[in-house]
């Protein structure tokens, strides 16, 4: 549009009435700068394009006014280079149903307000068909591109899922020979006695897995879940055996953000929480910790956090499977990462991460 109007400055002034063209070309860029500070805060949607249509068909219907014949003659008309903006725009910005009715009338108000005879119609007409012709073309591609991703990203999911579910099952038959199993030959062998206090705490923890592995696993497209939700609830399982402190970034009283991710993800982070707080209750000599819950756009960060006596994450046994098994790999499995930060006397903490896509 700002084209438009330099070259009607520098149009042949013959037989146009110079008041109606500066009033209609103070409009014009005046307009000009408004659509282009709108499109750029918030966009180009129908209702700018409307008006855009709207003000350029007023303008070709004054052309007897604005336009001498003998630019329209030589064809060397500014009016043309206005229909061919706003046709061009309303194509571009809005789906065929819409837009061709809006470059229809553009063009049947040139037809009727271009003071002379011209062949220059007709550009008008290839402009709109070409231009709608490519646009659909152009949209019916990216509909395609976006159906591919969103099957790739299901294909992702269905395999961190899978991975997730054949880390659970490692995980079980881990945890089943090491605890439930061992504390049953501990009962058969006659190797503790009845009612000693060892052998409640490790029944405890042997039912705990129990209970943590009886659920089934999630499906491969499982829903979104609220993690917060279920963290809520796996801290009040902790209690009164430990003290835990959740907190959330952004909770304020009780205005609880919901925190959605994949249900794979959701499980891999609760079960690793469980295991980092059951190692705190079990070597760190405290039963208080801290979770802390933060989101950043697309990805999750978890942190447990203890003041206990802390260990050298390199002296830790390979035969150890809590951090390496629990927490570590079962993060990788769902497509994230884990790390523990620890020092002797200096305290523990476990930083759960997971991004989307």
């Amino acid at each position: 549009m700002a084209a438009a109007c330099l070259a009607a400055l520098l149009d042949d002034a013959t037989g146009v009435s110079r008041g109606w063209q500066a009033a209609a070309l103070g409009v014009m860029v005046a307009w000009a700068a408004f659509f282009t500070a709108v499109a750029v805060r918030r966009g180009i949607g129908p209702p700018l394009i409307v008006c855009d249509a709207a003000l350029v068909t007023s303008v070709m219907l004054l052309q007897p006014r604005l336009v001498s014949v003998s630019t329209v003659v030589d064809e060397t008309t500014w009016a043309i280079m206005l229909a061919s903006t706003a046709i061009y725009v309303s194509q571009l910005a809005l789906r065929p149903v819409a837009g061709l009715p809006l470059a229809a009338l553009v063009i049947a108000a040139y037809m009727i307000g271009v003071p002379a005879e011209t062949s220059q119609i007709r550009i008008l007409f290839v402009q709109a068909a070409v231009v709608s012709a490519m646009m659909w073309l152009l949209r019916r591609g990216g509909r395609r591109a976006d159906a591919i991703v969103a099957e790739r990203d299901r294909e992702r999911h269905r395999a961190m899922a899978e991975a997730a579910r054949r880390a659970d099952e490692r995980q079980y038959r881990v945890q089943m020979h090491d605890s439930v199993l061992a504390t049953l030959t501990m009962v058969a062998s006659g190797a503790v006695r009845a009612g000693s206090p060892g052998l409640r705490e490790v029944a405890r923890q042997a039912l705990e897995i129990l209970e943590t592995y009886a659920s089934p696993p999630p499906l491969a497209d499982g829903p979104l879940i609220d993690v917060v939700e279920r963290l809520e609830l796996l801290v009040a399982r902790m209690r009164p055996a430990m003290s835990v402190d959740l907190a959330v970034a952004g909770w304020r009283g009780s205005d609880r953000p919901a925190l959605e991710v994949p249900e794979p993800v959701a499980r891999a982070i609760v079960d690793a929480t469980r295991e980092a707080l059951r190692n705190v209750a079990a070597h760190a000599g405290t039963r208080r910790a801290s979770v802390r819950l933060e989101r950043s756009g697309d990805s999750v960060r978890l942190h447990v956090v203890d003041h206990g006596r802390g260990f050298d994450p390199a002296r830790v046994p390979a035969a150890r499977h809590g951090i390496r098994h629990s927490i570590v790999e079962r993060m990788a499995m769902a497509g994230g990462t884990a790390t523990v930060q620890s020092r002797p006397r200096k305290g523990t903490v476990v930083t759960l991460r997971w991004t989307c896509g």
